[in-house]
């Protein structure tokens, strides 16, 4: 599994400057992202802060590393690159900016500004303290997930899928992004454990109704839920009995009233736990447990 993390770094690390790629090297084990913008320095993000370094990216070479993370076939990722990203295959999504051209749903990626590479890495263990409280009795409790971007809510969603599914849960995991499991040709590189099935690159709603209908799911795990599509899946799946690990962009439980799709999965009764994470990845800042629907909504009105 090291080495399988390891790829999106080993490919793309030469293609920087030597001063980057010196940095870079120095400090992988806790860099979180590598940020290429043309005509300025790299900046490397770390747990602990950002370095800028001396060398600035040409337009040129930002040009090849993109069109090499891409394996030279652009048109391969038209539909990521419509939508603002593309995921390698060990789990590391890159975010690209640039020029866009076309209207409505035909929108493209005509030229390529800034790269933005978010290392995907496993943290075993960084969910013990959320699955202890998703347990009451015999009965498997929801919870969500919530932080800022980058913060590591991912990490966190694919090892509490593991340890339930490890633990004897049938885990069905709507993977849209191809970030929770990294799949390659449908088959999982990155550990979900042995008893998930997933549903790569498919719309998380449709996702989630196809392992519901197919798969029999003892929980649902899905990233960045947001939308009205997919919180009525959610929604949806809850009631046939299925537990829900799912994940939401947001700092507070105030974030998440301001929501109505996010706070109308709480207001139901439909989550129970709420992790709000702290700023390093698998670092949990508070466990808020959720007795009742009037209990979520008093949780949202006063945080």
């Amino acid at each position: 599994m090291g080495a399988m993390r390891m790829t999106t770094l080993d490919r793309l690390l030469p293609m920087l400057p030597e001063d980057a790629e010196r940095a870079a090297r120095g400090c992988a084990g806790t860099l979180r992202e590598i940020r290429l913008r043309a005509g300025r320095p790299v900046q490397l993000v770390y747990e602990d802060g950002d370095l800028l370094t001396d060398t600035a990216v040409d337009a040129a070479r930002l040009r090849r590393i993109a069109a090499a993370m891409m394996d030279y076939s652009v048109y391969a990722r038209e539909d990521e690159l419509s939508r603002g990203f593309f995921t390698l295959p060990d789990g590391c999504r890159v975010g690209v900016c640039g020029r866009v051209v076309g209207e409505g749903e035909r929108l493209r990626l005509s030229a390529v500004g800034s790269i933005c590479v978010r290392v995907a890495r496993a943290v075993p263990g960084c969910a013990d303290a959320l699955v202890k409280k998703l347990f009451d009795g015999e009965t498997l409790r929801s919870a969500l997930i919530l932080s800022p971007p980058g913060f590591g809510k991912t990490t966190m969603l694919r090892d509490a899928a593991r340890q339930l599914s490890d633990g004897g849960y049938c885990v069905g995991i709507a993977d849209e992004r191809h970030e929770i499991a990294a799949c390659c040709q449908g088959v999982p590189t990155l550990n979900v454990g042995v008893r998930s099935d997933v549903v790569d690159g498919c719309p998380r709603s449709e996702a989630i109704r196809r392992l519901v209908r197919s798969m029999a799911p003892q929980v649902i795990a899905v990233d960045e839920i947001g939308g009205t599509a997919d919180a009525a899946a959610l929604a949806d799946a809850a009631r046939c009995g299925v537990a829900i690990l799912a994940t939401a962009h947001g700092a507070s439980l105030s974030d998440i009233a301001a929501r109505d799709c996010v706070r109308n999965l709480l207001s139901d009764g439909l989550i129970q736990v709420v992790v709000l994470l702290g700023s390093r990845p698998g670092q949990i800042r508070r466990i808020v447990e959720l007795e009742s629907p009037k209990e979520a909504a008093d949780a949202c009105r006063s945080a």
